[in-house]
């Protein structure tokens, strides 16, 4: 220890603090001590100090879908915190399944995770509040849980991101505009709508409800959403995809009608995935600090995990930024071919 805090310019105190998890050290002062004790090969038997002191230096990590460029980002950014910080990370998928989020909750719990990172589904609010009463710290990334007010949570500003995509078509002339939009029992799915509805009314443009889909955030829900806007007797002109599936999935659907972006219809969605920008015509998105929001969670989850036990964390929620990003999918609307 005393080799590690020379190296790590810190006392041998705060190497302590760091290694058993034991009081407060800084996260500048956790990541150099964890990097001085590898280059060391400095080592603990790991079971051994985890049945003393109650810690396993293991957090949970529950997002939706492993596919999803989104959230494989977003897990990057936990994974490379966690890493940096001395933490091992157990990954699960919930596939926007509450059953299955109960039964890997239950699975983490058992298994004694310091913490638990999560997109939650938006339902299992009692078994979340179950989880934080026994002492589970949690912090939630990308969502909120309307109820669960004793937690930190990461997101972005989904009104903010949903209401300048709607409101970028409206200013190119677009009267009719199509959503295609997740589930409102979670607070993205809420959130991404509410910011459609605000910005026709800022504009002062009435809002056709047959141009509102709301189904999941899955592949096959934005096929048939797609399917059901495109098919429309009056289609709409444009079309705001509130995340990077469901903008893929109308794009199938616009291409088995034979329709062209931007020729017969706008498209913008939510989410600046890579692929976005490797498309023929190019996607404009609304870009999220994905990584950051992973990054940023882990380090939330540290520092609630150095607070002691008889103390109480404050909950903080931290809200980033989007971006527009225009490219050439979008264009005004062009009149009705004869």
């Amino acid at each position: 220890m005393r080799d590690v805090a020379k190296k790590a310019n810190v006392s041998i105190a705060t190497v302590s603090r760091v290694i058993n998890g034991d009081g407060y050290a800084s996260l500048e002062s956790r990541r150099r001590v964890m990097h001085a004790a590898d280059e060391l090969g400095y080592k603990l038997d790991a079971r051994a100090r985890s049945l003393k002191l109650d810690r396993t230096n293991t957090v949970g990590l529950m997002i939706p879908d492993i596919t999803n460029p989104f959230y494989s980002d977003l897990a990057n950014g936990v994974l490379t915190c966690a890493k940096a910080l001395g933490y091992h990370v157990i990954l699960s998928a919930t596939d926007e399944d509450a059953g299955i989020e109960r039964e890997y909750l239950d699975l983490l719990m058992e298994n004694r995770v310091d913490g638990i990172l999560a997109v939650p589904t938006g339902k299992n609010i009692e078994q979340w509040g179950e989880a934080i009463t026994l002492g589970t710290q949690i912090v939630l990334l990308d969502r909120k849980l309307t109820g669960l007010s004793d937690v930190d949570v990461v997101l972005v500003d989904n009104v903010k991101g949903a209401y300048e995509a709607t409101k970028y078509l409206l200013d190119l002339g677009h009267q009719r505009i199509g959503i295609l939009c997740g589930p409102l029992s979670t607070t993205t799915g809420r959130d991404r709508l509410a910011g459609y509805r605000r910005a026709h009314q800022d504009s002062e443009r009435p809002i056709d409800d047959e141009l509102i889909y709301i189904g999941t955030f899955k592949r096959e829900s934005g096929y048939q959403g797609a399917q059901k806007l495109l098919s429309m007797i009056n289609p709409p002109t444009a079309i705001f995809a509130a995340n990077n599936v469901l903008g893929e999935a109308t794009m199938f659907a616009a291409r088995e009608q034979g329709k062209r972006i931007p020729d017969d219809f706008s498209l913008v969605l939510f989410d600046d995935v890579p692929w976005a920008s490797l498309t023929n015509p190019q996607l404009c998105a609304v870009a999220q600090p994905t990584y950051t929001i992973g990054f940023v969670g882990m380090q939330r989850l540290a520092e609630r995990l150095q607070v002691s036990s008889n103390e109480e964390a404050e909950a903080r929620e931290t809200i980033l930024q989007p971006e527009l990003i225009v490219r050439r999918s979008c264009a005004p609307p062009v009149r009705p071919r004869n």
